[in-house]
């Protein structure tokens, strides 16, 4: 496979993995939960096979935790397959809770500064609510922002890989027509043709 089928294929799947989260995002939701579980699972698995597999004598120097860890990664598999969507709400309310405390910061700031008798512009002060406001309604709507990240990440993937193909037919129809009258430009396009033919 050359660099420009390599390329196309890439920005296809960009564009059918953004179609997909916009249109079914609580297909790819749990298929994510799906693949997210199945790798702790093997994960921990290998670990314990590791510690088995280990000498006891050597597990004190060399694999002391594989064991617990193994065992912590397979329940962690066991609880994103039974629990997916509490597990993907977890992201937003975490983002929320963050956000939030970004808001309460700004307030800290506009106290400080009274403090030390500088004006705060009213705008700060509104700024920093907003953004406390939104952060609480980020964590009290988890799903809701869930749905939306992923929207906004399907539409950033399909936009990317649209673009990409179509930049990539315009280039490839621009370069049939023929070589660019500016030598310098001509002997630029002629090095790209030798790369994607490579």
């Amino acid at each position: 496979m050359n660099k420009t089928v390599a390329k196309f294929v890439s920005s296809l799947v960009y564009v059918l993995f953004g179609l997909a989260l916009l249109l079914k995002p609580l297909l790819v939701e749990d298929l994510l939960c799906y693949l997210l579980a199945g790798a702790a699972v093997l994960v921990g698995v290998i670990r314990i096979a590791g510690y088995l597999m280990t000498k006891v004598e050597d597990r004190i120097t060399e694999d002391t935790n594989g064991l617990a860890v193994g065992g912590a990664l397979i329940i962690l598999g066991i609880f994103v397959l039974l629990k997916g969507t509490m597990f993907i709400m977890l992201f937003p309310f975490v983002l929320g809770f963050m956000i939030t405390y970004k808001g309460l910061e700004g307030f800290q700031n506009v106290v400080n500064l009274k403090k030390f008798g500088y004006p705060v512009p009213m705008v700060t002060l509104i700024v920093a609510a907003l953004i406390t406001v939104f952060g609480l309604i980020v964590m009290m709507n988890p799903f809701a922002t869930a749905q939306a990240l992923f929207r906004m990440l399907g539409i950033g993937l399909f936009v990317s890989g649209l673009v990409d193909i179509i930049m990539d037919i315009v280039f490839t129809a621009r370069v049939r027509k023929g070589k660019p009258e500016n030598p310098e430009v001509a002997a630029e396009v002629e090095k790209v043709e030798a790369e994607i033919i490579k």
